[in-house]
């Protein structure tokens, strides 16, 4: 029941002095921060989902009040993310106050807890983790240190579980992320801290597709009645054994144990659990994994956040086939690969079922990245749409003198010719090189025709992967690339056309909008097609 609250009248006068005032002073003594309780303005709960989406939105929207809200953290009052508590003083009936608290909790997604009161007798409402509520009656006022994100009622199996839609998947994304950066005491290093998410991300998924296959027995990504010691146990063992059940998809990092503290475990755990990702579809999952690119940007190593819109229209330009093989070998977290597939899905009207393009996705798609995060990312995000993630692998696509020795496995994958479209947005920037000791290992003609004695010279990186898609394209294959427009009409590469034009036809560019890429690029950059002579 969301669609109607009962009856609200303002707090009164003596509501207020006998009651919200002497609860707001003995939350502060109970060791709450002053800065985490809300109620000058008073917190809106949104009266329905779709006022719940115009609020996501930055939009006005239509909300109940409520007398007293309590964050997880001062620094983040005022975010819907991140309210744990709501407190209500109005109605003098414990019943109705109960009523009321459940249904704010049923539309406020963070709020772990209702507490109502009226000065005389009290009632905490939990909401579990399966959205049904706990009514524990006169235990007094929530203390900070205790654990509000109780499991369900009893132990979840598949049936139980519900499909998220495309903004809540997002949205609980976000929030998870923001509570291990902000909250964790055992993973404080961003890199680390996102590893460990997808980490737990990946069991979620491999959790559910187990409970698929069993639908009467309880889903293994579940809390332990036991409380989060017991949880956190629990899922560090599940981790120890999927390392061993899909060492392909950890290849090329070394995994040790979950490194985040039990607390975190448990508020992922907590968030996920009654959530059916199998189902969730690849296209909202793409679109929840942007939460995740944007947090793994290394601007300072060329590495910027390709919108959607962009992704989108460079791959409808490319006109994959379900015939063609492709690679991106500087994939980042998976944005070109992820949206192939979805492509070719969504464009054949049914001709490619999901499973056939589940087929093709684990026979055809590649990708290659330097940072041991990108590719689990990309690994997971393939495993969530349906396949894909062994071809997925850590490397440097570039210096190819060193893959015997450092990235054997690329040794198969990256034969010259064997694919028909290359698409990447590879990493560039003046400070960016391959040196010319490296160019003349791996016999880069594009770095001696940039200098005209026509020895070989440092070169901008994102030059040097035009050669590497050249070698990785057989005849008539496509590459579509992202690249600066400066490449293009700057006398400084004047000698860029000449080279170009020996190996490739222009077939298309792009235009990219300048604030396609502001606040991580300040370069004008295209998309271009390429077809290999």
């Amino acid at each position: 029941m969301t669609d109607a609250a009962p009856p609200i009248r303002p707090l009164s006068q003596p509501e207020h002095q006998k009651v919200r005032l002497p609860t707001i002073k003995a939350l502060i003594e109970a060791g709450w921060d002053q800065s985490q309780l809300q109620w000058k303005p008073e917190w809106r709960v949104p009266k329905a989902p779709n006022e719940a989406a115009k609020r996501e939105g930055g939009k006005s929207f239509a909300g109940f009040p409520v007398d007293l809200a309590i964050f997880d953290d001062p620094s983040n009052v005022g975010r819907w993310e991140h309210v744990v508590i709501l407190c209500e003083f109005k109605q003098p009936n414990i019943n109705a106050g109960i009523s009321q608290l459940e249904i704010y909790l049923s539309l406020e997604p963070r709020a772990r807890m209702g507490y109502w009161s009226n000065g005389s007798e009290d009632v905490r409402v939990y909401k579990r983790a399966d959205g049904q509520f706990r009514h524990v009656a006169n235990r007094g006022i929530p203390h900070p240190d205790e654990d509000f994100s109780l499991p369900s009622a009893k132990p979840l199996t598949f049936s139980d579980l519900k499909t998220p839609r495309n903004g809540q998947l997002r949205s609980t994304f976000g929030r998870l992320l923001d509570a291990i950066v902000a909250r964790d005491s055992q993973s404080t290093r961003s890199e680390a801290q996102l590893n460990e998410l997808c980490n737990l991300l990946l069991l979620k998924l491999e959790s559910d597709s187990d409970a698929s296959a069993d639908q009467s027995s309880p889903v293994s990504f579940q809390q332990s009645a036991a409380g989060e010691v017991a949880t956190a146990k629990k899922i560090r063992a599940q981790f120890e054994h999927l390392k061993m059940l899909r060492p392909q998809i950890f290849a090329g990092r070394r995994e040790g144990d979950l490194i985040l503290d039990d607390h975190t475990i448990n508020e992922v755990v907590y968030e996920l659990s009654n959530m059916n990702l199998l189902d969730v579809g690849p296209e909202v999952m793409s679109s929840a994994f942007q939460v995740f690119r944007r947090a793994n940007l290394k601007a300072g190593e060329g590495q910027y956040f390709t919108p959607q819109r962009v992704i989108s229209a460079a791959v409808k330009m490319m006109d994959i086939r379900l015939q063609d093989k492709i690679i991106d070998p500087a994939c980042g977290t998976g944005g070109f690969l992820s949206e192939a597939f979805l492509q070719l899905i969504r464009e054949s009207d049914g001709k490619v079922p999901n499973a056939a393009g589940r087929t093709w996705a684990h026979r055809q798609i590649f990708g290659v990245d330097k940072d041991s995060i990108n590719v689990k990312l990309t690994r997971a995000l393939m495993v969530g749409l349906g396949d894909g993630s062994v071809n997925v692998h850590i490397g440097d696509s570039i210096r190819e003198d060193r893959w015997h020795e450092d990235y054997k496995h690329l040794e198969g994958p990256l034969t010259n010719g064997s694919f028909t479209v290359v698409i990447t947005n590879p990493p560039f920037g003046k400070n960016l090189k391959v040196s010319k000791v490296d160019a003349r290992r791996n016999q880069y003609t594009i770095s001696a025709a940039a200098n005209s004695k026509g020895q070989y010279a440092d070169l901008e990186i994102g030059l040097v992967f035009l050669e590497r898609a050249y070698r990785l394209l057989m005849s008539g294959g496509r590459l579509g690339i992202v690249l600066p427009e400066t490449y293009f009409f700057s006398s400084t590469y004047k000698w860029l056309p000449k080279w170009l034009d020996e190996r490739f036809v222009l077939r298309g560019v792009l235009n990219i909008p300048m604030e396609a890429f502001q606040g991580f690029c300040r370069a004008k950059t295209n998309f271009y097609v390429f077809e290999k002579k």
